[in-house]
């Protein structure tokens, strides 16, 4: 049973555990007490906490205690941003550690005692995990699945680490909270449904909704159990809603002196010069949220609108800048929701924000320089104009962040924040993603961002995840959270104490039944039943919770049918002839002359000898209403009693057609049930996690292995999967290449996509997969010519002219290469088990051919 630790510490327990707390040389609070007694005792806990809280401490905890014990700890990070950021930190603060790092691109140290990788690096190593002391083939400790890789993530096979699973004493899930993620979530979700029982889970998240019902399947239901027994392990529920520096919200406006002249009404004048230039309070560090500051700001810019007076933004940043430097309000953040605006407003800052007797001008450069030249090819960075450029906003104090950055320019900025360089970032929405910022002031340029489908306001958990990264503890009383209420639309009120008060998240299971996973539960010997697996996933908690709903629902619609047929029953006209009549009308509409003056003639007949019909025939009707709305939730309700089963058992007829897997004729399941066999083409398809797993095995057996193409050709025909963000007026609907092979290729490739996306809307499948998102025709052509770039001027020219024609950032490009190699070396792994020696060839020279230049995985942090 989930252990609530949401009152005071008990002195007891202080005394118990005093030796362990004494190891930090502060004040505990209450929830950090308890979960370091969570650990000690051998139970999970989940921490949900403001940024800034100090929720990391358990985490630490939990490095130094079991690697103490001679155990290793697996520490898994949302991003590898975050990832290779708590390499360096870590190995810096505990010299006494091994720490490894494995990210998909990077593979450091894996005998280490601590290794940091992304979710989906540990979820395909459990997918190469097998216990084989467990009996049970649905054991957490033998089913996994890869996954694909998205943004900030990387999930190919050929990245798992070499360790043990029966030498993992705990796993460190960072920001947990992304399991809640469209497109990763359900990556944390199935991780945490294969790791054996006895690893304990030490959980950090943001404040969410709900976090019993999360701890709780956490405790259970992940695990197939319906309680919890004294072996099993309790999940310490360890909250605080207390932030340790309280915020204080304001709004922030300004104007030019032009806005006076005629004015003659000296009370608004008043109003205007004490509204303007000055913090007014939105929300105290309380969280009382104020109206009337609201109606001020509404009214001063109807003011500011009527006569005509507008604010250029660079004017608007840079009144914000000083007063900021008046009131010593700075180091902060300003959040820009574009990668583009984050550069043009970092270069409109004209404000000195340094210190009189600053160094940073006259050491910066220097400085990042020393710090560049840990690299071998570092004199191809001093050289680039982005870096630069980037040394020169460095200089006057002024940082950037975004993901659309050269990675080794956005670590810079990133070592300089914790230098205290920076008085003043300028950086995206991911930023406020883990990522260590000690800063006294947030500042928000925005309150709408575009998630893909149009611009929505921000979301409370969105808003209050950046706002967190004020007020630091230990040096700020009071955090400052700004926002320029110039620069955008005001929300209405409701909408802003939405935004600033609104309900943490709600933890929403974005678990998917997909080929992949089917192929694997097969690869690891369980035959059939696959929805017993699939039944342990958030997504059938959530499911009963729903049907409890439709069954009481479908209960309400009976008595209502039965209440309603007892009145009926009680009329002058018999139901079965109302019922006869309401067919009739219906009838009439479609019949021919001869047949509808029979029904005309019939209808009278019933007319004249029920006098009372019309007002009966009203109560008829009523009664079928219900019975059919009654019959239709009934089939709601089979539908989702049966929804998982069906999801498994439509993916294995797929697969059977297709040719995947195939029926198991030596023997029946449990119960009767079908057992399946993969097939050869099923064992390729189990190996693909970087693209559809069906669809690259079906071309590598079409194109017979690709026998005919060259090492470009292939780099050109995974160029296609690339999670590239290209602009959506310049984006290709068609294969962009002079190649025709390749293009009947990708056609070819377009076609299976279209058929696989027929066929699932055809069979109601949800495997989670976007055809419509999946293939980019934008690189192909580009990557091939990056090939042909030997040496650096070359290479240089292309970054800076055939990149930028397609409006694509130097981060992004880099991303894409990394992600071809990711696929190559999922498909050398194919090739290995299958003996295709000339397909590996060509596959095991990608990588030379794309990684070069600035485009390479390299980091300053290792």
């Amino acid at each position: 049973m989930v252990k609530i630790c949401d009152n005071e510490y008990p002195a007891e327990n202080d005394e118990k555990y005093k030796e362990y707390f004494r190891l930090f040389p502060y004040q505990l609070s209450a929830f950090q007490k308890y979960s370091i007694e969570a650990i000690l005792e051998g139970n999970h806990c989940l921490v949900t906490a403001h940024t800034g809280s100090g929720k990391t401490l358990p985490a630490e905890f939990a490095i130094q205690h079991f690697v103490g014990k001679g155990k290793k700890v697996v520490y898994c990070s949302p991003i590898k941003a975050l990832s290779n950021q708590k390499k360096y930190e870590f190995t810096q603060k505990y010299p006494d550690i091994s720490f490894g790092l494995f990210t998909g691109d990077i593979k450091t140290n894996p005998e280490a005692d601590v290794i940091i990788m992304t979710t989906e690096i540990l979820m395909n190593h459990l997918f190469l995990y097998t216990n084989k002391n467990v009996p049970s083939p649905t054991s957490s400790q033998e089913i996994y699945e890869p996954t694909t890789e998205k943004e900030g993530a990387s999930g190919g096979t050929m990245g798992s680490p070499d360790i043990d699973i029966s030498q993992i004493a705990c796993v460190v899930f960072d920001e947990v909270h992304y399991i809640n993620d469209r497109e990763r979530g359900q990556v944390w979700e199935k991780t945490m449904m294969l790791l054996p029982p006895d690893v304990q889970l030490v959980m950090l998240s943001a404040t969410i909704d709900n976090p019993q019902g999360f701890a709780e399947w956490v405790e259970t239901k992940r695990l197939g159990l319906s309680t919890v027994s004294k072996n099993d392990k309790t999940v310490y529920l360890a909250s605080t809603n207390k932030r340790i520096v309280p915020l204080t919200e304001y709004c922030f406006l300004t104007t030019t002196e032009a806005i006076f002249k005629g004015l003659k009404d000296k009370a608004l004048e008043k109003e205007i010069r004490d509204n303007t230039n000055t913090l007014l309070t939105l929300q105290n560090s309380s969280g009382v949220f104020d109206e009337k500051t609201v109606q001020t700001v509404s009214k001063m810019l109807k003011t500011f609108e009527n006569r005509q007076v507008y604010m250029k933004r660079q004017n608007i940043l840079n009144n914000l800048a000083q007063h900021l430097v008046d009131k010593e309000m700075l180091p902060a953040i300003a959040f820009v929701f574009s990668r583009k605006q984050v550069e043009v407003c970092a270069s409109e800052i004209t404000t000195n924000l340094l210190e009189f007797d600053s160094k940073t001008p006259y050491t910066i450069r220097r400085e990042c320089e020393q710090i560049v030249r840990k690299l071998p090819n570092y004199h191809e960075y001093l050289e680039l104009p982005e870096y630069n450029k980037l040394v020169s906003l460095l200089e006057k104090g002024i940082g950037i962040h975004h993901s659309g950055m050269i990675p080794i320019l956005r670590e810079i900025v990133e070592l300089m924040i914790s230098k205290k360089y920076i008085k003043l970032l300028f950086a995206t929405e991911s930023f406020a993603i883990g990522l260590d910022c000690p800063i006294r002031t947030a500042i928000f340029t925005s309150l709408t961002k575009f998630d893909g489908n149009g611009e929505r306001y921000l979301y409370a958990h969105e808003y209050s995840q950046m706002k967190g990264r004020a007020g630091r503890r230990g040096i700020d009383t009071i955090g400052h959270v700004i926002h320029l209420n110039n620069l955008f639309k005001l929300p209405t009120m409701t909408e802003y104490r939405a935004i600033l008060s609104g309900k943490p998240q709600q933890l929403i299971s974005k678990f998917h039944v997909s080929y992949a996973l089917i192929l694997n539960l097969l690869k690891n010997g369980q035959k059939t039943n696959f929805h017993q697996f699939c039944e342990r996933s958030m997504i059938q908690s959530e499911l009963i919770k729903s049907i409890d709903i439709q069954r009481n629902y479908i209960d309400e619609l009976t008595a209502k049918s039965t209440k309603k047929r007892e009145f009926i029953d009680r009329l002058k006209t018999p139901y079965s002839t109302c019922v006869k009549v309401i067919s009739l009308e219906i009838q009439l509409k479609t019949l021919g002359n001869k047949k509808k003056k029979d029904a005309e003639r019939e209808l009278r007949a019933i007319q004249d000898e029920y006098r009372s019909l019309n007002d009966d025939l009203k109560q008829a009707k009523e009664l079928l209403a219900v019975n059919n709305e009654l019959d239709n939730e009934q089939i709601n309700l089979q539908y989702m009693e049966g929804f998982i089963k069906q999801q498994t058992d439509t993916i294995s007829m797929v697969l059977v057609d297709e040719g995947f897997i195939e029926v198991d004729r030596s023997g029946k399941g449990e119960y009767d049930t079908t057992a399946y066999d993969l097939t050869e083409l099923g064992k390729i398809a189990s190996d693909i996690a970087e693209v559809h797993p069906l669809i690259i095995s079906k071309m590598l057996m079409k194109y017979d292995y690709f026998a005919h193409f060259t090492t470009k050709q292939l780099i050109g025909l995974f160029s296609c999967f690339t999670d590239i963000k290209i602009p959506a007026d310049m984006k290709a609907s068609i294969p962009l290449t002079e190649d025709d092979t390749l293009k009947y290729c990708i056609n070819d490739l377009a076609s299976y996509y279209q058929y696989y996306e027929k066929r699932e809307m055809e069979n109601d499948m949800r495997t989670g997969i976007k055809y419509d998102e999946e293939l980019i025709y934008d690189m192909i052509d580009f990557s091939m010519s990056w090939c042909d770039c030997l040496d650096e001027q070359e290479c240089k020219y292309f970054i800076q002219n055939i990149v930028a024609e397609k409006s694509i950032s130097v981060g992004d490009f880099t991303k894409a290469m990394l992600k071809i190699v990711t696929i190559a070396n999922e498909v050398i792994n194919v090739c290995e088990k299958i003996g295709q020696i000339e397909l590996k060839h060509k596959l095991t020279q990608i990588e030379g051919m794309v990684l070069k230049y600035i485009t390479t995985s390299q980091s300053l942090y290792l």
